[in-house]
């Protein structure tokens, strides 16, 4: 299994060249499966430059299939869906799994983001690709060799959100967003999906110094506390808040290394980066001492 981030900050886009090595995209991430399956967690803006990147294969030609697994309805999740040309020819397929809101089923809400005060790309029925929507449950599913999991952990009541544990062989990615632990049920919850998984992915924005406004978001040590409490093999941070720069990312790793380091702990920890692709096996072989700072 292999994974590489398109889309790893939060809220809004982040265009500027103090942004540009870790990226500036909103949330998107995808998994390869050793039998050529596509999993993509979330639709954010860098769900646009991976779409167009598929155009070079079978997906170019209207004979690709593509499987996208969306936590929840708010917009650095959703909003990249409708615009890379993958969706848009005629033959490829692509099955979206993700929860209902307030405003209805997940359908219903990618069809209002398409209204044409919005966007030229007006309605669902404007995409070429073949799509379903799938409402999300906690039973277990495949795509082709990948089991997937699901799991809701947060309770808001317009827009519920729910993590995603996908697993191949020995590997694992656990992939949890836009949840606050604010009481012991959510974050046992969380503690028993993501026991013993390869690799961690968690937004925190902020760290718990940081007097900004709660947007629900559990913060830096919320999700390192997590990952050490799960034995989890790596803990990559994402969902970047829009003000950090790449020079404030490194002091925040450096940062939080150097505590993990004092405390003698296995955990291998970075922050997501949008670009390399990684091995998910392979990254806990390396110690965390021996990986720099980008």
């Amino acid at each position: 299994m292999k994974l590489r981030f398109y889309g790893v900050r939060g809220y809004v886009p982040t265009p500027g060249a103090q942004y540009l090595r870790y990226g500036g995209n909103t949330c998107c991430t995808v998994i390869y499966g050793t039998g050529g399956e596509l999993v993509v967690l979330d639709s954010g803006t860098g769900f646009c430059f991976f779409g167009d990147e598929l155009l070079a294969g079978p997906h170019g030609r209207g004979d690709g299939e593509l499987v996208l697994l969306i936590t929840h309805t708010y917009w650095d999740h959703l909003l990249g869906l409708p615009f890379p040309g993958v969706v848009h020819l005629p033959g490829n397929r692509l099955h979206i799994y993700g929860p209902d809101s307030a405003r209805g089923s997940l359908e219903i809400v990618y069809d209002g983001l398409l209204s044409p005060v919005y966007s030229p790309v007006y309605g669902l029925a404007h995409i070429g690709a073949t799509h379903t929507f799938q409402p999300i449950s906690t039973e277990p599913f495949q795509v082709g060799g990948l089991t997937i999991r699901a799991l809701p952990l947060s309770r808001r009541l317009n827009s519920p959100i729910w993590a995603y544990r996908v697993e191949e062989g020995a590997a694992s990615v656990v992939y949890i967003t836009d949840v606050r632990y604010t009481d012991a049920q959510i974050w046992q919850t969380a503690l028993t999906f993501a026991r013993d998984a390869s690799l961690l992915i968690h937004s925190a924005p902020y760290t718990r110094d940081e007097a900004v406004e709660d947007y629900g978001h559990g913060r830096v040590e919320d999700a390192i506390e997590l990952a050490l409490s799960a034995q989890v093999r790596q803990l990559s941070l994402f969902h970047h808040a829009p003000t950090r720069t790449d020079d404030e990312l490194d002091a925040l790793l450096a940062h939080y290394r150097a505590e993990l380091a004092a405390r003698k702990a296995e955990l291998m920890l970075d922050v997501a980066t949008e670009g390399p692709l990684l091995d998910v096996l392979d990254l806990h072989r390396v110690r965390p001492a021996e990986r720099e700072i980008p």
